[in-house]
């Protein structure tokens, strides 16, 4: 693999194994360690960060670092190297607009988010939409069609796709597996001189022998400050397998927001037997942040709990030295010092010490609360497929969907107004799911002209209703879900509602830069917008997260100074469409 070094005016090539890069220690990353990569900022000044590479998302780990632009949109975004625009993406949810630039160094950078292109690659990119006539494009590109060099303008940031606010969501990836990488490797002028936060820590029972201070479950730790570190003040008196977990935070210098942090080690009595890091890794591997974290509470609380043990099907490859899978045997008159080290990717670390002692079984007698429902569930393994047949229901789970063995649950309830079948439990939400699997509900009211119109939604703790999708076949209706909860079958028979925002039949637009719509659908969700003027097609962006449906006028596509018709068609996911016509003048 070839990395680019830039030592004031001289500038030289150095060949680095790949192998190298995967086996490089937490330690040896950040603020005053070599750096791998020489990257032109992709946006001017020191930069600030609003999340950080590998920190815990909902389903994911974060495959890039978010760059602040002052909560606002309109940035100038530059190519952090010299190269060619391999990839030229635009849609409405996930990156929005985004580029990807491929350097001879075998890397490529991405930049996402962008509220519009720079002039030549935005005509290259709406030629391409016009000839596709389609909003949504993923465009590959030859290595001779747009060529960049380093420092060059590509896009102005902005806040496209599922952003939850104004900023530049920025990757290097390595090129040929396209796996993202930390951009501590890199020189970019990010400044952190701070430690990370340690401020909760829990311990788990992790079997059925397991005792915490009398009680067979998670208790969660007194944290305090000590010194430059943090300790567990009182002594932990346990028998059996635990676990350890911590919820802690990076704040790196200046105006950066709280991000992620990039390892924790654990020692026990002097003995490494846990790591992890978030050096890189494959976008097939995101999910296991599911595992890694305590998904309970996360969708309990919303706390991001990074647990120091594993599952038995948590494959995330960040992971290494790990003895027992990180659990702790607590055996009796033991005592078991340990040391947990978090660290940012700047070279910045954190200690925090706890003790567990064990005792003797007799001495701490478990207040296990036990269930009062006989029912049995079946016992599914993770490693095999499962299946589950029911009168009114089907699940069929491939193998490796689940992190751990699990007692699968289920159960039927009376089914809610407006729904065509019985509600359908399916296990717990506080389980996750790595894979999608098969569900099937039977829903015998369905009246045969809403076969089409049917789909399976969830239904939330709080009553909120949400599309999953699926489709109607001999009786039931199946789909897909990645995720357990509360199923059952309902139909979207209502189009979707479009409102004009600044346009009415008739009305001069010659004082206005674009013609905006409010879109929504009530169930399934949109499927598809086509817009027409004077019956050719024309560029219709959405903006899902608001709701928003806008044209921009282009004098080069439409003629000016004269009366145009336009029509506007929205279709939902189950085929529903609404048409809003009008003429205007322009």
């Amino acid at each position: 693999m070839l990395f680019f070094f830039r030592n004031m005016k001289l500038r030289f090539l150095i060949f680095i194994p790949l192998a190298l890069l995967m086996a490089l220690p937490f330690f040896t990353i950040g603020q005053n360690a070599e750096k791998i990569y020489d990257l032109f900022p992709p946006i001017s000044g020191p930069l600030y960060l609003s999340g950080s590479f590998g920190e815990i998302r909902t389903n994911s780990f974060h495959g890039g670092i978010d760059i602040r632009t002052g909560g606002k949109i309109g940035a100038k975004v530059f190519a952090s190297e010299s190269g060619y625009i391999s990839r030229i993406r635009v849609g409405g949810t996930g990156f929005g607009k985004a580029i990807y630039i491929q350097h001879p160094q075998g890397i490529t950078t991405v930049y996402a988010h962008l509220n519009h292109f720079s002039q030549r690659i935005d005509e290259f990119v709406k030629e391409y939409q016009y000839r596709q006539k389609s909003f949504e494009v993923d465009i590959y590109l030859k290595p001779n069609d747009i060529k960049v060099k380093r420092g060059e303008q590509i896009a102005i940031s902005g806040n496209s796709g599922s952003s939850g606010g104004p900023h530049l969501h920025y990757e290097v990836r390595q090129t040929d597996e396209q796996i993202p990488v930390n951009p501590a490797f890199s020189n970019l002028p990010i400044t952190d001189t701070i430690a990370p936060v340690v401020n909760a820590a829990w311990i788990y029972p992790l079997d059925s022998t397991s005792i915490i201070d009398t009680k067979s479950k998670k208790k969660e730790l007194l944290v305090q400050a000590k010194g430059s570190g943090y300790i567990v003040k009182d002594t932990i008196k346990a028998i059996g397998p635990v676990g350890l977990g911590i919820k802690a935070y990076d704040f790196l210098s200046g105006g950066s927001l709280r991000c992620g942090v990039y390892s924790i080690s654990m020692e026990v009595n002097g003995n490494s037997v846990y790591h992890f890091n978030v050096n890189r890794f494959s976008f097939s591997e995101v999910r296991y942040a599911n595992s890694h974290i305590d998904f309970e509470e996360r969708q309990l609380t919303g706390k991001r709990i990074h647990r120091l043990f594993l599952d038995p099907n948590n494959r995330f490859s960040g992971y290494n030295g790990v003895v027992n899978g990180g659990q702790i045997n607590v055996e009796k008159d033991s005592l078991y010092n340990i040391i947990i080290v978090v660290a940012d990717a700047y070279g910045n670390k954190t200690n925090m010490s706890v003790s567990i002692k064990g005792v003797h079984p007799n001495g701490l007698q478990a207040n296990v609360e036990h269930p009062r429902d006989t029912q049995v569930f079946p016992y599914w393994l993770f490693y095999e497929e499962n299946v589950l047949t029911h009168e009114l229901f089907s699940v069929k789970m491939p193998s490796n969907a689940l992190y751990n063995n699990i007692s699968f649950s289920y159960g039927v309830s009376d089914r809610i107004p407006t729904s065509f079948s019985h509600v359908i439990h399916v296990h717990n939400r506080f389980t996750p799911v790595h894979k999608a699997y098969d569900l099937s509900i039977r829903c015998d009211s369905l009246p045969e002209k809403y076969q089409k119109k049917a789909l399976i939604c969830s239904i939330g703790e709080d009553g909120k209703i949400e599309a999953v999708g699926g489709w109607y076949s001999n009786g039931m209706v199946e789909a897909n879900p990645n995720f357990f909860g509360n199923f059952t079958v309902m139909a979207d028979t209502v189009p979707p509602k479009v409102t004009p925002l600044n346009i009415s039949n008739g009305k001069d637009m010659g004082k206005e830069k674009s013609i905006r719509f409010q879109v929504e659908d009530d169930l399934s969700g949109i499927a598809g917008i086509t817009g027409t003027i004077d019956g050719q097609w024309a560029l219709f962006e959405h903006d899902p997260k608001n709701k928003l449906v806008f044209y921009e006028f282009d004098a080069k596509r439409l003629t000016s100074n004269g009366k145009h018709s336009l029509q506007l068609t929205v279709v939902d996911q189950k085929g529903n469409a609404k048409i809003f016509s009008c003429n205007f003048n322009w």
